[in-house]
Order: structure tokens, then C-alpha cells, then sequence
């Protein structure tokens, strides 16, 4: 089994509220997660996929959510009325980690623990295995602390590199599904990707939404997939797959929903520029993504110039989990002006920022700084910048940037 960053935040949760929710895609590990032993020790667990389970859930909750001092309760969303009740359990004695839920890809799910659970729940969104996961690296990533850093030569004497168990782009290809990163070689792979996404289709969104052509919403599910790491165009959607915006909008709260892609929203600040206000849209997990995009190799993605966006897809994603199970109080943006200033991310602690951009090159040019030394001058905020590239050396670009192996994130 391989161990999750996650469960030292879920043991934090657990230790302040009484209600605690594990809520992520279909077959991402929360049933393994609530059931670890540094977890489900001393929980008593059930799954509403039990069809006997979802009944007293149904007829008697009451008597279920009594079983037990602390209760697990798996795939919550079978039964939304029951987080009523639970509300009425905590009301009644108010005591951290009582029930642990989890639930899958349900538009209501985290609406219905908002308004029943207010106040009482803490929630933990359980996303595909990270690269560092699967190295094994459970510990705070060094390179976090780099927005603190007063200039290039500290952040120099903290960079640790090496080899990793498993390269980037093995790990950019296999994805973060656990059934997909144990699978037995490529066309085992492969399968369980074509079947996952068919299930998605043909179960999860008919569950969460009234799909009126099911061929319109996979076809929009696809051109999605081709635009990661782009700016989000609803309207040029929309009539790549011929729905109008408002369509297209519901599909993609779809595909937000059931955790398939994620939004990256602008970094706005007076800078004296008019900055783009469109988000970025980001797929998930870069193993689906190339399954989707016909490619089975990295020589795939070269040969029909998609490196650039897997890689920047997998970089953003893994940098984006980092900083959501590491370190909460940080925010991660980007920056883009009308007039053609472009930084791939921004990183916001407090007052502190580090803008970063990511290369799919294993080689490094000077120019490519030459975005971040002009977001630092602008901005006046930040004192370093990074870019992140597929080479093994550290270089120095600028007085103020610097380009690391994106193994750093790793260390």
C-alpha cells in the first residue's frame, strides 16, 4: 500500500472536529485512507455501498450512527439524509472525530455538508497520488520555504537533487490513480483507464446531473482535455462542441465537481498593467490526460507537441497538491498582462510571493527568465524567482532567478 501525505492532515482534522469529511474522485484511495491504520483504529467502519448498510442508513439511522464511541461512514452521499442526523448526534454531544465520511463526485455533496454540517466539519479533498507520494517522501517539502528566502544564494544552499525511483515523465504518464499506478504494464494501464473513463460517463455523470446527449457532454469532456494549462474560453468551447456558454459552463462545473479538472484563478495586483481575469483550466491527473490525448509515450507527446502542456500539467498539479496537504495558508496563482507578461505560477504566503515557470526542456536559456525578472521588477514583491525544467543542473538565469531540476519539489 502506498502511504498518503494526506493521513497526517486527516489525523489534524480528526483532532479538532467533531465531524470529519474525505470527499475526492472514484477509486483515489479514500476507503483505503479511512481505513489505514493510523485511522481507522478504534472506528467502527461502514460502507453505504452494502446494500443491508444503506438500508438501516435509510430506515434507522439512529441506529447506526450509535454502533460505536467514533464511526466511519464510507460513500455518505448514497444517503444524504443521514448528515442530518449526524448534525443532531454532534448537537448533542460536540466531541472531535466522532464520524469520519466519505463521498465521490456528487454536485450536492459538499453543498448538503455546508448547510447540515456548518461549523462542525472539516473537509479534506483526497486528490490522485503525488509524484512525492510516490517516492515515498511523506515529510514538508524543503523547497516551500523558498517564498521566504531573501535572495537566489539561500534558496542555493538548500536544493537537494538526485535521481528519482521514478522519472517524471513515467510518472506524468502512469498518473496518480492507484489501480492505474499498480496496473501490470502499459495495456493493463491503459484498460483501466478506458474503463474508468467509461464509468465516469456512463454512471457517475448520469448520477450527479441530468445529461440531456451524453456524445455532447464526452465530446466537451475531450476538448477539455485537449485545452489543459490553457486560458478557460467558455464561449470557444462551446462552439468547439457546438453548445452555447451556458452549457458549456454546466459541463465544466461537471468536470469540476467530479474532481477532473481544477481552475487556477489570476494573481491580480496594481502593477500598473490590465492583467488577463480568465482562469486556467487544469486536468487533474496527467495520466488520464495523455490516455485522452491518444499518447503512450513522452516521445508521443514531443513528436506531436504536447510536451509542453503535459509537462506543465503535471508540474502545476503536483506543486498544486504539495501546497494544499503542506501548507494550507498558501495560495497558488498566475500571472498573465494583455501586453504579453506571462508567469506560469505565483506563489502568495502573507506578504511573500515566489512566481515560478515550468519548461518542458531538459536545457535552459537564459531568456527564460527574462518573465520572472520582469514580474519582480513590476511587482515589487517576491525576491527570487524559479523555473522548474527537466534538466538535473541548477543554473542561474538572472541576479534574482534561478532554474532548478523539477525534482527539487521531491526534496
Amino acid at each position: 500500500m502506498i502511504k498518503r501525505a494526506h493521513e497526517k492532515r486527516l489525523q489534524e482534522l480528526l483532532a479538532r472536529f467533531p465531524v470529519v469529511a474525505v470527499i475526492g474522485p472514484r477509486q483515489v484511495g479514500k476507503s483505503t485512507l479511512v481505513q489505514s491504520a493510523g485511522i481507522g483504529a478504534d472506528r467502527a467502519y461502514f460502507t453505504l455501498d452494502d446494500f443491508d448498510t444503506l438500508g438501516l442508513a435509510q430506515t434507522d439511522p439512529d441506529a447506526l450512527l450509535s454502533t460505536a464511541s467514533n464511526v466511519t461512514l464510507d460513500e455518505v452521499q448514497r444517503c444524504p439524509d443521514l448528515l442530518r442526523r449526524i448534525k443532531a448526534f454532534v448537537d448533542r454531544e460536540r466531541r472531535p472525530g466522532r464520524f469520519l465520511v466519505t463521498g465521490s463526485a456528487d454536485l450536492n455533496l459538499v453543498a448538503n455538508l455546508a448547510r447540515e454540517l456548518a461549523g462542525r466539519v472539516g473537509i479534506l479533498t483526497l486528490p490522485p497520488l503525488m509524484w512525492r507520494e510516490l517516492e515515498g517522501r511523506l515529510a514538508v517539502p524543503a523547497w516551500l520555504n523558498w517564498v521566504n528566502a531573501a535572495g537566489v544564494t539561500e534558496i542555493e544552499a538548500t536544493i537537494q537533487t538526485g535521481l528519482p525511483k521514478i522519472a517524471d515523465e513515467e510518472a506524468l504518464l502512469t498518473g496518480g490513480y492507484p489501480l492505474s499506478v499498480t496496473a501490470n504494464g502499459v495495456d493493463a494501464r491503459r484498460d483501466w483507464f478506458a474503463a474508468y473513463r467509461f464509468t465516469y460517463l456512463e454512471r457517475d455523470v448520469r448520477q450527479i446531473s441530468a445529461i440531456g446527449n451524453l456524445a455532447d457532454f464526452a465530446r466537451f469532456f475531450q476538448t477539455v482535455a485537449s485545452r489543459s494549462s490553457q486560458l478557460l474560453n467558455l464561449a470557444s468551447l462551446g462552439r468547439d462542441v457546438g453548445l452555447n456558454a451556458t452549457t458549456a459552463g454546466r459541463y465544466l462545473s461537471l468536470l469540476e465537481a467530479s474532481f477532473q479538472v481544477r481552475r487556477l484563478e489570476p494573481w491580480f495586483t496594481n502593477m500598473g498593467k490590465r492583467l488577463v481575469k480568465s482562469p486556467k483550466v487544469y486536468w487533474s491527473d496527467t495520466g488520464m490526460l495523455a490516455q485522452l490525448l491518444g499518447l503512450a509515450t513522452w516521445k508521443d507527446a514531443v513528436a506531436h507537441g504536447l510536451s509542453g502542456m503535459l509537462f506543465e500539467t503535471f508540474a502545476m498539479m503536483e506543486i498544486a497538491r504539495q501546497v494544499d496537504v503542506f501548507d494550507s495558508s498558501m495560495r497558488l496563482h498566475f500571472v498573465r498582462s494583455h501586453d504579453g507578461l506571462e508567469v506560469d505560477g505565483l506563489l502568495v504566503r502573507g506578504v511573500q510571493q515566489l512566481p515560478f515557470e515550468i519548461k518542458a526542456s531538459s536545457t535552459i536559456r537564459v531568456e527564460d527568465g527574462a518573465g520572472l525578472e520582469k514580474y519582480l521588477a513590476l511587482s515589487g514583491k517576491g525576491t527570487v524567482g524559479i523555473v522548474f525544467y527537466r534538466g538535473t543542473e541548477r543554473r542561474r538565469l538572472g541576479k534574482r532567478v534561478i532554474a532548478v531540476p523539477l525534482t527539487a519539489l521531491l526534496w
